[in-house]
C-alpha cells in the first residue's frame, strides 16, 4: 500500500514537488537546503491534503461560479458571497489524521520542544 503524505518539511522537498507543495513550498525547500541561507524550520501541507479535505467537503464551485459572473464593481454582492464562501470553508472538517499530522509537525506539538521566538525580529529562531 502506498503512503500518501500529507505534511513535509522544507528539508523533505526540492524544486521537483511543485504539484505536491506549490512554488513557493518548493523554493522555500530548495532554499533550506543552500548552506548560508536561513531559512526558519517550517513545513508544507500537501495538494493530497487539500483534496483530502475537499472530497468531504461541500462543493464551493456553484458559490465560485455565481462570484465569478458578478460585475467588478457590485462590491456589496462581491462581499456577500465572499463572506458566504469564506463560511463554507470555514465550515470544512479536517480529518482528525490529517489534524495530527499537521500539528505534530507544528512549532510547540507535543512531539517536539517549542522553537524560541526573537521578539525583536518577529519570527522563531534556531
Amino acid at each position: 500500500m502506498i503512503q500518501i503524505e500529507y505534511v513535509l518539511g522544507f528539508q523533505e522537498i526540492d524544486q521537483t514537488q511543485v504539484a505536491v507543495v506549490g512554488g513557493k513550498g518548493a523554493h522555500l525547500g530548495e532554499l533550506s537546503q543552500i548552506e548560508g541561507i536561513s531559512v526558519p524550520p517550517g513545513f508544507c501541507v500537501t495538494t493530497s491534503a487539500f483534496l483530502r479535505i475537499m472530497e468531504d467537503a461541500p462543493s464551493i464551485d456553484d458559490l465560485l461560479d455565481r462570484l465569478s459572473r458578478l460585475k467588478p464593481d457590485d462590491r456589496e454582492a462581491i462581499r456577500t458571497l465572499s463572506a458566504e464562501i469564506r463560511q463554507t470553508i470555514e465550515g470544512i472538517a479536517i480529518p482528525d489524521d490529517l489534524a495530527t499530522a499537521i500539528t505534530a509537525r507544528s512549532p510547540g506539538s507535543a512531539s517536539k520542544p517549542p522553537m524560541p521566538f526573537d521578539p525583536v525580529r518577529r519570527r522563531r529562531t534556531c
